[in-house]
């Protein structure tokens, strides 16, 4: 299924009259455009429960680091950042980032390097329109977030799409980029951990793009938003400018996912270019001249940087990563319970998981089913709202986010599977109950200990709990 864009009238040419409106008219964000259509469409006899919302705050039991918060309180109660500053940000919020994203065995970083953001939506538009030369495309990941390609209709940039391996953790498709890559590209859009596969890249891998990129000389724009949001300590978060060698980097991130703010609209853009191509290109003024039109995020925002990368949060850290953790495997269990869904790859990371539905078990009677027909139905039948896999370019697909808490979750997967039983083409659902509680019993329960409160969701046990399933 594609997704039209909109279609307008040329202008308003009447009494005199002679407006038109430019091309962003004919901008399409793909997620609002079918949320859109989907709106009012739940079953008014059951309570919405949404699982697609990206962010993380909106059911309250995950919260940013209680030290965050104080220090955005006291950058406003201080009074002495209420004015502007400068437009590619304060100094000390700069030198802050400067500071964090040092990497070892690379030269530090310096303010200059650093450009603060309205969020990282900003930062990956500014990354984007500095290299939006007459004629240039960027190469894009499918699956992937639907903002990189609206982006780029704003600033007139073509883009091509370079598979991810669904056999293979959501890697980057090598020979692809390497085929796609002509004399017009300018860069290569790599998102890690990444949105929606919920991939979480290794040494070997982020080397093999690396190196790629520079057989093809072709930067890179790294969406590293959901850094550190990575479920297992053998797969940690590894930024790939720590591989990239004279391959400059153009790194975006933000408090919104890491720290859990997204409501607080400040990112960050940092240039890795320790061979100083960017600059010697004119792409650091580029940016700065970008920075003078939106003049940033908010000033005590960016007072708050310092004290926000200065405190301990290990604890807090480790606790919302177990939130996460749990939750994903509780996605995995339930949908290894419904026939006609799967989950070709395991998430490792981020917030979300991608579901697969089997066209075979759903199949209508002219043989054909789509994962934006899925969504529809199981919104007005049973107001369960997740996204179809069309909108991040991945078709059969579901996009479940995993920031919910685990009763909500638990009653939405009921319904889920309910409407499954009732659509499945094979209607043999003896090996599919009809809840989590019926199907492991007192057991499995008593080893798995969800715990739900208002401030943390606390899973221990997994592991034995996943062995007795």
């Amino acid at each position: 299924m594609t997704i039209e864009r909109r279609k307008s009238v040329d202008g308003y040419h009447r009494d005199g009259w002679n407006v038109r409106a430019s091309a962003l008219r004919e901008l399409c964000n793909p997620i609002r455009r079918i949320v859109d259509e989907m709106v009012g469409c739940a079953n008014p006899n059951k309570a919405l429960i949404s699982l697609a919302q990206g962010d993380p705050t909106v059911f309250g039991h995950i919260a940013p680091p209680k030290a965050a918060s104080e220090e955005v309180r006291e950058a406003f109660e201080r009074g002495t950042h209420n004015g502007y500053t400068a437009s590619v940000g304060s100094t000390s919020a700069r030198s802050a980032v400067a500071t964090r994203y040092s990497l070892p065995d690379r030269p530090a970083l310096q303010i200059d390097d650093v450009f603060m953001t309205v969020g990282c939506s900003e930062a990956l538009s500014h990354a984007l329109a500095a290299l939006a030369v007459e004629g240039a495309n960027v190469l894009l990941p499918r699956p992937g977030f639907p903002l990189y390609e609206t982006l780029c209709h704003r600033h007139g940039l073509a883009y091509k799409f370079y598979d991810l391996d669904d056999e293979n953790g959501w890697e980057v498709k090598i020979d692809d980029v390497f085929r796609l890559r002509d004399e017009k590209t300018v860069a290569i859009v790599v998102n890690n951990p990444s949105n929606p596969c919920g991939a979480v890249y290794g040494e070997a891998h982020l080397r093999a793009i690396c190196e790629a990129c520079d057989t093809l000389r072709l930067p890179i724009i790294a969406d590293e938003v959901y850094e550190d949001i990575a479920f297992e300590p053998s797969r940690p978060f590894l930024s790939i400018a720590s591989f990239s060698g004279r391959v400059p980097v153009m790194a975006v991130s933000a408090l919104s996912k890491r720290w859990l703010a997204p409501g607080w609209r400040i990112g960050w853009l940092v240039l890795h270019d320790y061979e100083h191509i960017l600059q010697t290109a004119g792409v650091h003024l580029a940016i700065t001249n970008l920075c003078q039109v939106s003049l940033g995020p908010p000033t005590p925002i960016q007072a708050a940087i310092p004290g926000i990368f200065g405190a301990n949060e290990t604890e807090w850290l480790k606790s919302t990563l177990n939130v996460l953790r749990c939750s994903s495997a509780y996605c995995i269990d339930r949908c290894a319970r419904v026939r006609g869904l799967s989950v070709p790859c395991e998430p490792q990371g981020a917030m979300y998981v991608l579901l697969k539905i089997s066209v075979d078990t759903f199949r209508n009677d002219d043989g054909t089913y789509d994962d934006v027909r899925f969504a529809k139905q199981l919104l007005a039948e049973e107001s369960v709202l997740v996204l179809p896999g069309e909108c991040f370019h991945a078709p059969g697909y579901l996009r479940l986010v995993i920031t919910a808490p685990h009763a909500e979750q638990q009653r939405a997967w009921d319904r889920i599977e309910s409407f499954c039983e009732r659509y499945s083409s094979e209607r043999k659902m003896t090996d599919s109950p009809k809840d989590l509680d019926a199907y492991v019993g007192e057991d499995l329960k008593q080893k798995l200990h969800l715990v739900t409160s208002h401030d943390d969701l606390v899973c221990k046990s997994l592991d034995a709990a996943r062995t007795v399933i």
